[in-house]
């Protein structure tokens, strides 16, 4: 496996079958935003040479419905498309930042939906995959948030409302969010070690858990029952990322 930092890159991160696996791209509205550059880049060339694409939340940096956010990222949409129509399978969980993706961006892009704890086989070994939020328990603040925006009602009227508004009050809770990470403790936004150990008991046969969501991409060894289990986290794109290529050799990291 291939590993680089610098652009343009080669096409060529695993020679032989492999999947991929990223999170929190955060892709911006300005389609010239070096971020959507590389994730462009990405798609046309390293994707197309994997067997699958996993997608563990907040591809976007905000998502207010598909009948709006489809056309304002609209060259993305088409790159993944034009993935899935060439034999690449793209599979997707939501984020904090996406969650009101639906069956049309499905629809547009081929890509298929996962649920947010999936269990997924590759090349013999089986993986846990997450966004990882659902484990920042200690973010009570948070936690609270997400379970209201999370509440059917309030994203049916959200959705109901002009596209003007939806745009202004994603602006505004991005904004918040920005405000108050900058002001909480460093360890309260991470994940609660307990949640890993029951996440990891309610699947005792599986070693790995995949998730992003942090930011703090690292690949952290746990023992547990005299087992070693491995929690590998997933880094955003600013635009440099740390991502995942899976192949019969197992997991590895590499900077992308």
């Amino acid at each position: 496996m291939n590993s680089t930092s610098n652009t343009p890159l080669s096409p060529v991160l695993c020679v032989e079958p492999h999947t991929l696996v990223v999170a929190d791209v955060h892709l911006q509205l300005d389609h010239t935003h070096p971020i959507n550059q590389h994730f462009l880049y990405f798609l046309a060339h390293q994707a197309t040479q994997a067997e699958a694409l996993y997608i563990l939340g907040d591809l976007f940096e905000s998502w207010v419905g598909d009948d709006v956010s489809i056309e304002l990222y609209k060259s993305v949409i088409q790159a993944v498309k034009q993935l899935t129509q060439n034999g690449v399978h793209v599979y997707f969980q939501y984020g904090n930042r996406d969650f009101l993706m639906g069956d049309h961006f499905c629809q547009e892009t081929g890509a298929a939906k996962l649920d947010a704890i999936h269990l997924a086989t590759l090349y013999g070994t089986r993986y846990i995959m997450l966004h990882g939020d659902e484990l920042c328990t200690d973010d009570i603040e948070y936690q609270r948030f997400k379970k209201w925006v999370r509440n059917p009602v309030i994203q049916f009227l959200f959705l109901r409302l002009s596209r003007t508004r939806r745009l202004r009050i994603a602006d505004t809770m991005r904004t918040r969010s920005k405000n108050e990470s900058a002001t909480k403790q460093a360890d309260i936004m991470d994940v609660n070690e307990n949640a890993v150990e029951s996440l990891l008991e309610s699947y005792p046969e599986i070693q790995h858990i995949i998730h992003g969501h942090t930011h703090r991409p690292q690949l952290h060894t746990i023992t547990m029952n005299k087992q070693i289990k491995q929690r590998w986290v997933l880094g955003d794109w600013r635009p440099q990322s740390k991502i995942m290529v899976i192949s019969k050799q197992g997991p590895a990291l590499i900077d992308y």
